[in-house]
């Protein structure tokens, strides 16, 4: 089984090297067996990076062997064929490591300032993954579509991994489901869905990629508090944790069970941490984590598990997760050592 974490954004903008706690973070990563570590995307939030891709080139050189990622980068707002070089420039200077996971994204300002029509976002990440593809597959490629056109050209650098740097699609809406198994590498399943509703997108997806003869690959994203003193972390943490995340879901909530949850809270129903983070969340000690993702993998095969460590929270402040980089490096470190051995 595959390992995967977020990166979050720790910076001091007092040091000449601000953001040198994420970028140790992602060492650690490396060092613990995690297989790829990711960064987020997202305008006008400071909690968030505008320009992730920029910032995945320092992590991928600052670390030797895992893969470098975005978690997610939202293609629709911005020209596909700039995205194509740049993220091409990453594949050649990590040696190969980088991957592009893309979503719609849910805030039509980034949008409306970036040029782009948020009516027509699917539309539009369909033709740019179509473009993607191209330009890295073939030299002195031309395009004419809905939104982009262009005559022949080649882009350069030409990517290192073939046929081209892996794409992870994600979504929860049946039509982008539909779209990873048509055009995406691997689907990225959103950490706040429900284990119900990521069983049934899977069906949907399974499907999609039958119909193109191609295998199921996804990743399951999660929300994580893993700590070695269980009793601190279900009455410490993650309360405060939970209420965090809940005020940031309602952001970007975008399927029925999620907005039937809500509707039950806003009507005064008292529902229980454990039935919100019973199926949505790694947390509590180590063997805790080791029984949920068990749980996942038998009941959705899973095989390659994202956990983002005290992320999540609304991204109106300077950081958007939970957290001292003390205590996100002792998290990670501790399910390097006891959680992933136990899927070796």
């Amino acid at each position: 089984m595959k390992f995967s974490l977020s990166l979050p954004l720790l910076k001091d903008l007092a040091s000449p090297d601000p953001y040198r706690e994420t970028y140790d973070l992602a060492v650690i990563a490396e060092e613990c067996g995690f297989d790829t570590v990711t960064i987020g995307h997202h305008h006008f939030m400071p909690g968030n990076l505008a320009d992730p891709l920029t910032f995945l080139a320092t992590v991928a050189a600052r670390t030797s062997t895992v893969r470098v990622g975005t978690g997610i980068f939202q293609l629709p707002i911005h020209n596909p064929v700039r995205v194509a070089e740049q993220v091409a420039t990453i594949d050649e200077l990590s040696g190969g490591r980088v991957s592009l996971g893309v979503g719609l994204g849910w805030w039509p300002l980034e949008y409306q300032v970036m040029g782009s029509d948020f009516a027509t976002r699917g539309a539009r990440m369909e033709e740019a993954l179509t473009i993607l593809k191209l330009v890295w597959t073939e030299e002195h490629a031309s395009f004419e579509g809905r939104f982009w056109s262009f005559p022949e050209l080649t882009v350069h650098p030409r990517p290192v991994q073939r046929p081209h740097p892996p794409l992870w699609v994600a979504g929860v809406a049946d039509p982008a489901v539909d779209r990873a198994a048509r055009l995406g590498d691997a689907w990225v399943c959103g950490p706040v869905q429900s284990l119900a509703k990521a069983q049934s997108c899977l069906e949907l997806y399974r499907a999609g990629c039958a119909r193109v003869g191609r295998d199921p690959e996804w990743i399951l994203r999660r929300y994580a508090w893993v700590g070695a003193d269980r009793r601190h972390v279900m009455e410490d943490v993650l309360p405060a944790y939970v209420d965090g995340l809940m005020e940031h879901w309602r952001e970007s909530v975008e399927d029925d069970v999620e907005k039937a949850l809500f509707a039950r809270i806003d009507a005064g129903e008292d529902v229980s941490l454990e039935e919100i983070a019973g199926d949505r969340l790694l947390y509590g000690a180590p063997d805790d984590a080791i029984a949920q993702i068990e749980r996942y993998r038998a009941r959705t095969g899973c095989d390659h598990v994202h956990a983002a460590f005290g992320a999540g929270l609304p991204a109106t402040e300077g950081m958007a997760s939970l957290g001292t980089f003390a205590e996100i490096a002792e998290m990670i470190r501790l399910f390097g050592r006891e959680v992933i051995p136990a899927f070796g």
